[in-house]
This record gives C-alpha cells, structure tokens and sequence, in this order.
C-alpha cells in the first residue's frame, strides 16, 4: 500500500545540484537513509571547495582592537589569573545527557576557574543537579513526554496516530517554550520556577542573585545556544556526548547510508548536512519566531541556516575516549575529544541486603537492561531473555528499567533488579548487555566490560558500531531482529576470551587518560580565551563595559569607581561585545537567497496571523481580571518593599559625577530610567537652561513608561475590555502586515546580493572573496553598500589577470583553464553582487536602523542588570582595589596624553 500519510512529504528529501542527486529517506527507527549518485569526483571536489577549504570564520574580534594606538599591555603590565565569569550551561534531553555536564559545570566552579556556573535544563532535574551543589535554572520541558514521544513515534517524523493526537503540535509549542526558557537561563536570576518568582523579597536580596551569562555551553539539540550567543556577543561551547560535526571519517550516528558510486567518505560528510536540514525543516519556524520576537535578530533562511555551526566553526568538544574512537583528521584545532565524563554515584550508593546476596552465591552475572527504553510488549521481551540466559547458562541481573521488564517469575539464576548506579554495579558483573546509550557505553568499557549492544532507535546502532569495530563486543543486533538465539549468541561470543580481552586492555587505556571532565574545562578556558575578557584595571574580574571609540574594556566596579571619581559618565560607556558571532553570511548563491527571501516573507506573514489569531482568543475567552490578580498583589508587595518611585520632575537629569551608592537605595525605577537612556543612546548631562525639545520628552516619556514596567510585567493589558482588547490587536496585526509587506523588497534585494556576493567561493572555489562587513545600522549599510560595490568591482575586474595566473601558478595549463573560467564566473557575479549589494545593503541598513527602536527595552533591560550587579560588586570591593583602580587610570590617561 502507497503511504499517503499527510506527512509523507517529510519523510523524503530530495537535493539535487550539477555536482550530484541526494535522497534522504526518514526510517521508522529514528535514523535516515541517504543515497547518492552520480559524479562522485565532482561531488567531492564540490565539498572541499564548500566547507573543507573555507577560512576559519564564525568570531569576529571587537574593531577598535585593530583600531586603539595604545599598547594597554605595555602601560599596565601583564597581569596572572584569569576573570570569574558566569556560565550558563544548556541541556535538552533525558538523564543520560544532563548528568556528564554536572561534572562539567562542578570542574569550572571550583580552583582554579572558580566560575559560577549554571546548569539549565528541565525542571524534573532541579534535585539532580543542587544536590550536586550546582546551581539550576528551568528552560521548561518533560523529557518523559519527549521519551514516550520517541518510543510512540521512533522515526524522526511522526506517525498518523501522533498526528491525529496533536503530538507533534504539543512537542513544539515545547520546544519554543524551551527556547524561550534557554534565553530566559541567561538574563534572569532565580531558577525559572514558577513558585521562586512569586516569592517577595528586598531589593538587596533581589540584586545579590542578578545573572548575566558571560559565556555559554550547550549539547546541540538545545538548539537556542548560538543565537544566545550572538545576541549577548558572549563565547560558545557545544559538548556532546556523540559527533555533530562532518567529517568523512563516519556518518552521522542516526544516519544509514546506502551503497552508491559515491566514495563513502564523501557520503559520510554529507550527513551531517542533511541531518540539520531535516531538524531545521520541522524547527525552522520556531527558530525564526525565537530569533524575531524574542530576541529582536533578523531572521535565517533553513537554505543556509542548516549550515551554521559547521560555517562558523564554532567551538566542539566531545565526551568519548580516543580510544574508541579517534578524533578524525579533517576535524580542525576548533574541534576536540576530551574523553568521558563520569558522575561518581557510587561511593553514596547503599546496596540491598538481597542483591549483596545474590553477587556472593556466585560467579559474576551478566548484567542485562535497557534503561529508559518503554517497548508495547514487555512480557514478550522478558521472555526472550529469560530464554537466552537459560540457553547460555548463566547467572545474570537483569534491569526492570522503564520497560517493566520482569512481571513474569524469573527462572533461577536471574535477580531482577530496581535502580542502582552503574559505576557501581558494574564492578561486579562479567558482561553488560544494554540498548547502546552513549552514557551506558562509556561506563562499561571504562570498566572493562564486553559490550553487547541491543539498538532499538537513534544514535544506538551507531555506539554499537564503534563498541564492535573496537573489538569490545559482537556485532549489534537491533531490537526488532532479536531472538532468543541471536542474543545468546551474542552473549556467548562477549563472554569469549578475544572480546574480553580487548574490553579489559580498553577499559585500562580509558582509566589512564585525564579525566573528561577536567578536560572538557580545559578546553573551554583555552577556546573562549578569558585573557581577552579582562579588565584592564582590574584584570581579576571580566569585562563588562567599554569606553566608546576606545579599546578600554572596564568591569563594573571599575566602572563605578571611576564615576564615583567623576572621571566617567553614563554617556561614555556600552556594553562591551565579546564576540560578533557572523551569523547571517547568507545564501550560497542568488537563486538560493530568492527562494530564502520568499519564504521569510511567507513566514512572516504567517506569524503575524498565528499572533493576531493567538492575541484574539486570549483576549476573548481569558478571565483577565482573575489572572492578573496575583501578579497585581505580588507587584504591590514588591513596591511596598522596594520603596517609593522616584519624582518625575527629576528623571531627566543624568549627573556627570556619579554619587556612587547601593543599589537598594536608589529610587524605584531610577537605573531603570538611566538604561533606558543609554540603551537609546541619549545618556547625556542635563542642560537645565536649555528647553528640552519634543523628542527628547517623548524619549523621557518612553524611559519612564519602561522604569514602571520593568518589575511589573504582568500588567493588564487590555485593561479596558474585550472590545477595546480586540481593537488593539487589531491595529497590531495591521501594522506587522504592512511591516512585513516593507520587509518583502528588503529581504529580496538584500539576500540576491549575499547570494552573488557568496557564489564565487561556494561554486568556483574562488578564495578571494571577502567577507563583508556587518550591517547593524544605516551608517553601517551605506558602508558596506559603497565598500562592496567598490571591492566587488575591482576584484571582478583583476580577476580577470590574477585567477589564471594563479590557476596556472598551481595546476600548469589544466589549472590556467581552471582559472579562466574562475575569472569569467566571477566577474560576472562580483557585478551583480556590486550592482544588487548598493540596493540590498543600504535598504538592509534602514531596516536595521528602524528596528533599534524596537529593541531597547530588552537592551535597556540588560543594561540595568549591570548597572545593578556594578554598584553591588562596588560595594563589597576593597579599599585597596579601588585605589589600584584609580593608579592604574591615571596611566592609561598620562598614555593617552603623550599619543
């Protein structure tokens, strides 16, 4: 029977350029089929060309470090130690993957980082990670729902009975609120629970737990980290547990790949590449949603979007020991394998009297369990291996796990045991038969044990791969082909002395290496380089602000004890940016980026609708007096404790020299006043002869309304009924469409010109072409409009010398051809990347110059934040440190008098 299940079309995937034909089958036990054909040698050269040979890009260093004629290094000395930073650390998954962060997150906390990190992840995890004295944030999310989600649906597409259940819709409204809680783990304080915003407590109180990530570690699939990341301009570290990143060596673990005329190493770098583009086809609209409306960032195209960490070459390091599997050569410096990280349950653990029992009666079992793996028919299974330990005779321990395995008696030889360590219990067992979780896998072959893999979905066959071609274990046999006979002989063969063998000589090499834990910190100090993020005046806290056109990069209590000393104002100062993280290159080619820029236009006219239809139900079936009366009273215990608001008569005036004081003693809503002004860049001293002019009121009005409703956002917003409700919707849908309608022409041009300004290097290998500059404003696009039409210009043009020259240069009279034909092609997309670029880029440049408005309240926010956690660190600051302060001033200014 044909399938024609609505959601066949996402089930296939079909790619298809000159160099090669790729088809990528979704299968039911969670991996993917890919098949490719065609030009084998072309495809391959086609991909050097694409990533392999592309220069390390992704973190751009701050300008005005090329820019600053003064050697700070010189003036101030060099300095020992490196900054405390706070560090958010995102995890979405089960058990299996949050546990080798935690002792992650305990090596960066303790000497000599001393970091203050925070682990961010599902709320059923709270216990988990404070008991191990690491601090928590919820992001949202039940990864027992998103467990019986896979077992019910273990293809990466979902089934009709899902479809028919709203699954899928319920699996994503989860994922945004994810995302949303990721972003949330990075700015707020507390740990996101509901009960913990609803506890009343000072202003002090309230400061002494402010939080702002100052980097951030992810696993992948948390999918929020990099636009975090970009929007904070802070470092970025992925940690996995299995490879995401290409690499010819193997496929990508939930890949299967079927056999073609294409070299298998060439099928294996490809994917990756398809496994992104299938993720960010289900996740791209959530991902554009949480990049537009929540983080107020341009949206990115799934066509080029797929590609973003591996374009970036954005920091990696995996939790595997080499000695199973070896990084791979075409892994570049950016890309490292720390070895396995491991939470030691053991030592805590108390053993039932029955099971100490039986380990004693006599020679150790196998041991026999799947873990959090749910099958339909578990009587069934426990069956099958009930028969193959009796086929084997042996003794064995066999796990109930969340299968409920066990119901029927269990013949003799065979405990059927509840929860227990497995760094424990696995120093007593002679064999370890599990479902290949990456978690399971490392600690039985740390402990030397012969591995058999049973795969039910996912990355499984892949861990049972690698346990076999390491000579740790049988060849796997998946759960759906498992007999009685397959798993005994499984077992026998584990049980044999060659497999024993090579598990103990394995198990010995991964107990010498350095912990993967501590390397894994080491790693990330040396990627995010925090020689970089210090103070200059204090170099043993991070850098927080900078001084405008100026490379001086303060922390915050430098910062108020140069205030407190009049020798800076509100006005002098930014939030300094770490790291631009280059994220929207663009599209491949022009026809690439006309298809991007249609679809965005699609995309967001359908979000404004899906809001607008959203805002209408909300406003039409919600008690809203009912809802916001806890807020109201939580609001009002707030003020109460906080104090009066300050005189709006007075909230104009920004003082030059500061009277530095705790931040408790301010009036309500004055920092929140001052961030505002900042944030819109009109922080300047007060001139009360001068009559203030109409726009500066409006913007005194606009800081005020957010000095108000900064601590009270949960506000009535349609406080005047359902009618008026329903008209303020209204004309906010009105005006996103005609919003979008603007937009349409921008995206148009802007993308075609990213695309012919790309092409050259991703179809013609050209390696001149160079990056353009980041377009954040109307300044900033005239720029890159003018800059590029002059470079695109000229390096069309000399192409036309320099291509063949160095084409002949490297490959003689076929490399001379070669270099013809680099030269037409690209002066013929360098002219229209030139021509389209003075359009796309200015018109980019209004739009990013009209959205900043849009976006300062979410900076104004971030800024009070510091403004805040500034007059606290100052506050605590020695006396000694503050005089060290103002010395080491004195030099950078005598310095900047002498240049």
């Amino acid at each position: 029977m044909a399938d024609t299940s609505p959601h066949r079309q996402y089930r296939h995937l079909n790619m298809s350029n000159r160099f090669a034909h790729s088809k990528v089958q979704v299968l039911r036990d969670g991996r993917f089929s890919l098949h490719t054909n065609d030009h084998a040698n072309r495809l391959q050269a086609y991909l050097e060309k694409r990533v392999k040979k592309r220069p390390l890009g992704g973190q751009v260093r701050r300008k005005t470090q090329k820019k600053d004629p003064i050697d700070y290094k010189a003036v101030l000395g060099s300095y020992e130690g490196l900054p405390r930073i706070n560090i958010a650390i995102h995890i979405v998954g089960s058990r299996g993957d949050v546990q080798p962060f935690i002792p992650i997150a305990q090596a960066l906390s303790k000497p000599p980082y001393s970091h203050r990190v925070r682990i961010c992840t599902h709320p059923v995890f709270k216990d988990l990670v404070e008991e191990n004295g690491i601090e928590f944030f919820s992001i949202g999310g039940d990864p027992a729902n998103l467990m019986a989600y896979m077992v019910k649906n273990p293809g990466l597409m979902p089934g009709m009975e899902s479809l028919r259940a709203g699954d899928v819709g319920k699996r994503r409204v989860e994922m945004a609120q994810i995302m949303d809680g990721a972003w949330r783990s990075c700015i707020e304080s507390g740990n996101g629970l509901p009960e913990d915003a609803n506890v009343v407590r000072t202003r002090k109180e309230e400061d002494m737990r402010l939080f702002i990530a100052d980097a951030i570690i992810a696993n992948p699939p948390s999918y929020a980290h990099v636009h975090c990341a970009e929007k904070l301009s802070i470092p970025l570290q992925l940690i996995f547990t299995m490879p995401w990143s290409p690499t010819q060596a193997f496929p990508h673990p939930l890949a299967n790949i079927e056999p073609s005329n294409v070299d298998p190493s060439i099928t294996n770098y490809l994917s990756y590449s398809m496994m992104e583009l299938l993720a960010w086809q289900g996740l791209g609209d959530i991902i554009t949603r949480f990049r537009v409306k929540t983080l107020n960032l341009d949206p990115i195209s799934p066509l080029w979007g797929h590609l973003l960490l591996s374009r970036m070459k954005v920091p990696f390091t995996y939790l595997w020991s080499q000695e199973l599997i070896p990084k791979p050569k075409d892994w570049g410096p950016h890309i490292n394998i720390a070895g396995f990280s491991f939470l030691p349950l053991a030592s805590s653990y108390q053993p039932p009297d029955d099971l100490m029992a039986f380990l004693n009666a006599g020679p150790p079992p196998v041991y026999i369990g799947f873990g959090s793996i749910v099958v339909d028919h578990p009587a069934e299974l426990t069956r099958t291996i009930f028969g193959a330990i009796k086929r084997t005779g042996i003794r064995a321990i066999v796990s109930k796990g969340w299968g409920g395995l066990g119901e029927d008696t269990p013949p003799e030889g065979v405990f059927m045991l509840g929860n227990c360590p497995h760094d424990w219990l696995f120093q007593y067992v002679s064999c370890v038969v599990h479902h290949g979780g990456a978690g399971t896998t490392a600690i039985g072959l740390a402990m030397g044990k012969p591995t058999v893999v049973v795969p039910f979905f996912g990355d499984q066959p892949f861990w049972g791969a690698m346990v076999f071609r390491a000579g740790a274990g049988p060849e796997p046999v998946p759960y759906k082909k498992m007999t009685e006979e397959t798993l005994a002989h499984s077992i026998s063969l584990a049980l044999g002395p060659e497999i024993q063998a090579a598990a103990e000589s394995m198990g010995k090499m991964i107990v010498r290496e350095n912990p993967g834990a501590a390397e894994a910190a080491r790693y990330f100090s040396e990627a995010i380089d925090l020689s970089r993020m210090r103070c200059f005046l204090s170099p043993e806290r991070v850098a927080v602000w900078r001084i405008k056109k100026s490379n001086v990069q303060l922390s915050n209590v430098a910062v108020s004890a140069l205030m407190a000393g009049g020798h800076l104002s509100f006005e002098h100062i930014k939030l300094i940016r770490h790291i631009d993280w280059y994220v929207d290159e663009g599209a491949e080619g022009p026809s690439t980026g006309v298809l991007g820029a249609v679809s965005e236009t699609v995309l967001n006219m359908v979000m404004n609708i899906a809001d607008y239809c959203r805002g209408l139900s909300r406003t039409l079936h919600e008690d809203l007096e009912k809802g916001n009366k806890d807020s109201f009273e939580i609001a009002r215990a707030k003020d109460a404790v906080h104090g009066d608001a300050m005189d709006p008569d007075t909230l104009h005036t920004i003082p030059t020299r500061i009277h530095i004081q705790p931040a408790d003693t301010y009036p309500h809503g004055r920092l929140e006043y001052i961030a505002y002004r900042m944030a819109s860049k009109t922080a300047r001293k007060a001139d009360k002869k001068k009559r203030r002019t109409w726009k500066q009121k409006q913007l005194d009005k606009q800081a005020q309304e957010f000095s108000r409703s900064n601590d009270m956002r949960s506000t009535v917003e349609h406080k005047h009924g359902k009618i008026h409700g329903v008209a303020h919707e209204t004309r906010h849908f009105a005006g996103s469409m005609i919003g979008a309608g603007l937009k349409a022409p921008v995206a148009f041009f802007y993308n075609l010109a990213n695309g012919c300004h790309n092409l050259p290097s991703y179809a013609f290998g050209d390696d001149t072409v160079r990056r353009r500059d980041k377009i954040t404003g109307f300044g900033s696009g005239i720029k890159a409009a003018t800059k590029g039409y002059g470079l695109n210009m000229y390096d069309g043009i000399t192409g036309l010398v320099t291509q063949p020259y160095l084409g002949a240069k490297k490959g003689g009279a076929a490399g001379f051809g070669k270099g013809v034909g680099r030269a037409i092609g690209g002066l013929l997309s360098k002219t229209l990347a030139a021509q389209f670029g003075l359009l796309g880029y200015t018109l980019k440049g209004i739009e990013k110059q009209v959205g900043k408005r849009g976006s300062r309240n979410l900076k104004a926010r971030l800024i009070a934040i510091r403004l805040r956690q500034g007059l606290l660190e100052y506050e605590n600051a020695s006396e000694e440190e503050k005089a060290l302060i103002m010395d080491r001033w004195n030099k950078i200014s005598q310095a900047q008098h002498q240049t």
